[in-house]
């Protein structure tokens, strides 16, 4: 008789005696990976987030300063708008200005 184990059978045997404990622990390593692409692709798109927070904040900056920009145009247009209307204003030509220079 030969006293040799078949190793296979036996792993066979062992896996099959606890298959609970196997596929416990099989799920828990799917469960580890997926938390770890889940916390890399929220670190990325927290960063994501911020770069596109900072540019909104350029953005704005550049908006509100166009505003001021259009707002000091409109006025100044007003101004003369205003000057032509009521006062029957009009700009010199250039012929007739005169450069005056203090001592």
């Amino acid at each position: 008789m030969d006293s040799r184990i078949n190793l296979t059978r036996e792993v066979g045997r062992d896996l099959w005696r606890y298959k609970w404990q196997l596929i416990l622990a099989i799920v828990t390593v799917i469960s580890a990976m997926a938390v770890i692409v889940v916390t890399h692709s929220t670190r990325q798109k927290t960063s994501e987030y911020n770069q596109l927070m900072a540019e909104q904040d350029k953005l704005d900056i550049e908006w509100r300063n166009l505003l001021l920009e259009q707002n000091t145009l409109m006025e100044h247009s007003r101004i003369e708008a205003l000057a032509r209307g009521k006062l029957n204003m009009q700009r010199p030509e250039p012929s007739k200005e005169k450069l005056v220079r203090q001592p």
